[in-house]
């Protein structure tokens, strides 16, 4: 497991810094998930009844689901509001004449989510933010919710990725297809997987939002022999936002930016995300990596989810039972809505150029990157068993996307896309998080909690 070094850039001097290296695939089971749905009940009703509102009505219910009813006997789950007595309801329903029995919903999860590299140690970040097993205890996701990964492209050769739209926006030349939204850097694939790699098809990397779909904008040029990371415009991130919107995202997530001073602001950049969250869009966007008291561009823009990034301490590399502290990334910027892990390269000293070490995978994010890198410093050189292509990367780029899947997650659950006002999901977000160690002003709410998130987004 040794990295193929690549110099990473100081912190706030790119988003893009990465570091590819081999992996080792080891596979982690999860047992299953027990408990009861806090909001909802099975009610089977009495041969013959046709008329069940009036019945529902009695438990306040705020909508109710046919299920298989036959031979004249209707089955239905009725779902009660927010914070509602499940067992009061349970009685009040048992009394009606019309009602045959009344039972508990309960939780089920997959025996062992099966993607080689779902384990504790390559991908550490998905059991301390509570996404797996809490918010996949809740929501699979669904196939009609799509993120937008506003970025240099996806690899569009990788099997973990479903697209919804693949797109380039670059100089003002738009190209929709397949083909279009190939990345050669590999940052954007990294930011598309960590937010809606496919989850449980024995491949690879898992994401956060798990069935979730991509929408791919590539609105960065190529890299080039000698550097990965060109700069984009803000005319053609404008243009992708816009076709975010009606190509019918649900998140669109900005692993981008630039220090937010004046000399910055960029109106049209603001109506376009304006305008996004108005259609009900939820926008995500990155904090920044240069330790600053105020966000970047577009994070600091008002409506926007703003991600700063958490990062471990642990006593024995490449262990996930040895952290024993959670802090604010050093390099995160100051005033985000909220934080999720994105590494800290500064705690991991003997992992860099020409040291020819081991990397402590726990002081990073790793993920894909593309099998078609420009520059060969962010090669990947695990093709292996399974052809995954793994690199580190670390940064408030990459807690973005965790975000964003989160919000995907939550927005299935609750209803399908759109189905949750930018406003609710932010308030669900900051209302759900672990406070860590560090100042409230560089972790605003806190640490990302997804389990708690996406329960609390019940329907």
């Amino acid at each position: 497991m040794t990295p193929v070094p690549t110099p990473s850039p100081t912190p706030g001097s790119s988003d893009c810094s990465s570091v590819a290296r081999t992996t080792g695939g080891r596979l982690a089971s999860r047992g299953g998930a027990s408990g009861i749905v806090p909001n909802q009940l099975f009610v089977t009703y009495k041969s013959g009844v046709r008329s069940t509102s009036s019945v529902e009505k009695s438990v306040s219910s705020v909508r109710s689901i046919d299920l298989n009813s036959r031979d004249g006997v209707t089955r239905r789950t009725v779902v009660l509001p927010s914070g509602a007595d499940l067992n009061a309801a349970a009685s009040t329903l048992r009394s009606n004449a019309s009602v045959a029995s009344v039972d508990f919903v309960h939780y089920r999860a997959l025996a062992d989510a099966n993607d080689p590299r779902l384990n504790t140690d390559d991908q550490w970040y998905l059991y301390k933010e509570n996404t797996d097993p809490g918010a996949w205890n809740v929501s699979h996701g669904a196939n009609g919710v799509s993120v937008a990964i506003i970025d240099t492209g996806v690899d569009e050769t990788n099997q973990d990725f479903v697209f919804d739209v693949r797109e380039s926006v670059i100089n003002g030349t738009r190209l929709t297809g397949a083909g279009t939204a190939q990345d050669h850097d590999g940052h954007g694939t990294n930011v598309a997987g960590l937010a809606a790699a496919q989850t449980n098809n024995g491949y690879g990397y898992a994401g956060v939002g798990y069935s979730t779909h991509v929408q791919a904008y590539k609105i960065f040029p190529d890299a080039t022999s000698t550097t990965d990371c060109a700069s984009a415009n803000t005319s053609d991130e404008v243009a992708a936002i816009n076709d975010a919107v009606s190509n019918g995202a649900s998140v669109i997530s900005l692993s981008l930016g630039s220090a937010g001073t004046a000399a910055n602001f960029d109106q049209q950049e603001e109506n376009a995300i304006e305008a996004a969250i108005a259609a009900g869009v939820t926008v995500v966007a990155a904090a920044g990596n240069s330790a600053a008291s105020f966000l970047d561009y577009p994070a600091g823009y008002p409506g926007v989810i703003a991600v700063g990034a958490s990062a471990v301490t642990d006593t024995t590399a490449n262990s996930y039972a040895s952290i024993n502290a959670e802090v604010v990334a050093s390099y995160s910027n100051a005033t985000p809505t909220l934080v999720a892990p994105g590494g800290d390269a500064t705690n991991d000293p003997k992992c860099g150029p020409g040291t020819g070490s081991t990397c402590d995978y726990l002081h990073w994010i790793e993920g894909y990157g593309t099998r078609t890198p420009v520059n060969q410093s962010v090669a990947c050189t695990d093709q292996s068993a399974t052809g995954v292509c793994g690199l580190l990367f670390n940064g408030t780029s990459q807690a973005t996307p965790q975000v964003s899947g989160t919000v995907a997650l939550m927005e299935a659950y609750h209803g399908g896309a759109r189905s949750l006002t930018p406003a609710q999901v932010k308030s669900i977000l900051t209302s759900t998080t672990d406070v860590i160690s560090g100042s409230a002003a560089y972790q605003g709410a806190g640490r990302l909690n997804a389990g708690k998130a996406v329960a609390a987004a019940h329907p």
